[in-house]
């Protein structure tokens, strides 16, 4: 499932909240990005933490597991237009970090801890938003009519 939000609109936020709240209460896993948008200094420091996903996994009693994708921003860079650049990602899955227990007033603390460990992960050699890419499609006159032989399968191939 996947539950969409305008950020913008404080309705549409409310519902997303609810739909997150009887997903988890099914069983389901929600994703959520509590930073809203990439940081204006991507790689280097995170934006500031909604609330909400804490306050949800405490209402629910879910654990939150932390992740950092500390390169995600050289792929899908925060900019005007939609920009998809190649690059090589990382995902780092953290130990889960569990709710059960806490209350409301827990949440700051929760939001903190996610946001310490979160950054731990960060790549300073990746900071940055990336100039456009080079990459171009090809063109149907640059295009090889057939596909180069694969160096690994000519390896497999008996001797003739």
């Amino acid at each position: 499932m996947y539950i969409t939000v305008d950020r913008d609109s404080a309705v549409s936020r409310g519902r997303a909240m609810v739909q997150a709240r009887r997903t988890l209460e099914a069983g389901r896993s929600v994703v959520i990005f509590p930073e809203g948008s990439i940081s204006k200094t991507p790689g280097v420091q995170m934006g500031e933490f909604k609330d909400g996903a804490f306050q949800l996994a405490i209402a629910t009693g879910v654990p939150i597991v932390p992740v950092t994708m500390p390169l995600n921003h050289r792929f899908m860079p925060d900019v005007a237009g939609l920009r998809v650049r190649y690059s090589r990602l990382a995902i780092t899955l953290h130990e889960p970090i569990p709710t059960a227990g806490l209350t409301a007033v827990d949440a700051p603390a929760l939001k903190q801890r996610t946001h310490d460990i979160i950054a731990s992960a960060f790549r300073p050699e990746a900071a940055g938003i990336p100039a456009p890419s080079s990459w171009r499609r090809p063109t149907a006159s640059s295009t090889p009519t057939s596909p180069a032989p694969d160096p690994a399968e000519k390896a497999k191939a008996p001797n003739s």
